[in-house]
């Protein structure tokens, strides 16, 4: 008798394990159409009070959902689902002119884990995060295909990579991609560093075409700070012809551009070195305080001067007052 209680006890108690671990993922959703990728449903989910994903997709990922109904004058009720093999998630809601919101329940794929093992991807989640873990690969379409395509050309990665990989847009395209400007085996990390801030092929060719042939830590570098070819042409215009990478970078970094230039220009300042308009704006040198100077009675003051003034906190009207009372 007592081990028959014994193994209700054991039955129940997994039952209760099993009720957890399964805890159902739903939520609000709200979606747009993409202003920036044409063709492409910008949409974000929010299944907590602390976690929202967000993510595009091709609108012909989303079965049960047209663009009639997206594009509609008037509010319409919808039903469409998004299949992956991690699982589907199933949307109900509303949309007018461009813009939806509703409710959606994502359904587990129970197979995957065992897929990924086979491709000798672990899977192993925390206690209680395994479905929420799962969503998380079908709303990025990590798939076994996917995955695969990026073993066969030498990414034998984490899970997390591969997740990271579909959120940047890694693929094998851009892989053989980045090839094609000189860039080849690159770590997973550094392909997914140049995605992240934009030294991507496309930027390279334009880099090397203006002249610049760099390495890729310096592309992205030029990248983070804006540095491009038509900055370089504006610069140019502005009177600051054939400058380096790194004093563009300079420029950028502190804020040196051509309508600062023209600014300083207008009060009398023109052919500043390069040098000096960096050390003016590391140091505050702005055309504000030189009309401070100049109300102070100190016209056309050396660049030199006017930087000492500021490193050394010197108020014009103090100088002024000063020099009043020695007179």
């Amino acid at each position: 008798m007592l081990g028959r209680f014994i193994a209700i006890g054991l039955v129940l108690t997994t039952a209760t394990v099993s009720v957890s671990e399964a805890r159902e993922i739903a939520g609000m959703w709200s979606a747009s159409i993409s202003d920036t990728r044409p063709g492409k449903l910008s949409f974000s989910l929010r299944y907590s009070r602390n976690d929202n994903s967000g993510s595009f997709g091709d609108l012909s990922d989303f079965e049960g959902l047209t663009s009639t109904q997206i594009e509609s004058k008037t509010r319409v009720p919808v039903e469409f689902e998004l299949r992956r093999e991690a699982g589907s998630i199933h949307f109900e809601g509303l949309f007018k002119n461009g813009e939806g919101v509703g409710e959606f329940v994502y359904t587990p794929n129970e197979d995957f884990p065992r897929v990924l093992r086979s491709l000798g991807v672990e899977f192993a989640p925390k206690a209680g995060e395994r479905d929420r873990e799962l969503f998380q690969l079908a709303l990025f379409d990590v798939s076994s295909a996917f995955i695969r395509s990026m073993q066969a050309i030498g990414y034998d990665e984490s899970l997390e990579k591969y997740v990271e990989f579909r959120i940047f847009g890694v693929d094998p395209d851009y892989v053989r991609d980045m090839a094609t400007v000189g860039f080849q085996g690159l770590t997973a990390s550094k392909l997914v560093e140049t995605r992240i801030h934009g030294a991507t092929p496309e930027y390279i060719r334009t880099m090397r075409a203006s002249g610049e042939d760099l390495s890729l830590d310096q592309y992205i570098e030029s990248r983070i700070f804006d540095v491009t070819p038509e900055f370089a042409d504006e610069m140019r215009a502005a009177g600051y012809p054939n400058l380096k990478r790194d004093r563009l970078v300079e420029f950028r970094i502190h804020g040196v551009t051509p309508e600062f230039v023209e600014s300083i220009r207008k009060l009398g300042y023109r052919n500043v070195p390069a040098e000096q308009l960096v050390a003016m704006r590391i140091h505050g040198v702005t055309p504000e305080f030189i009309r401070e100077v100049e109300a102070a009675g100190y016209h056309r003051v050396p660049i030199e001067k006017l930087v000492q003034m500021r490193i050394f906190d010197i108020d014009p009207k103090m100088v002024k007052a000063l020099d009043d009372a020695a007179d």
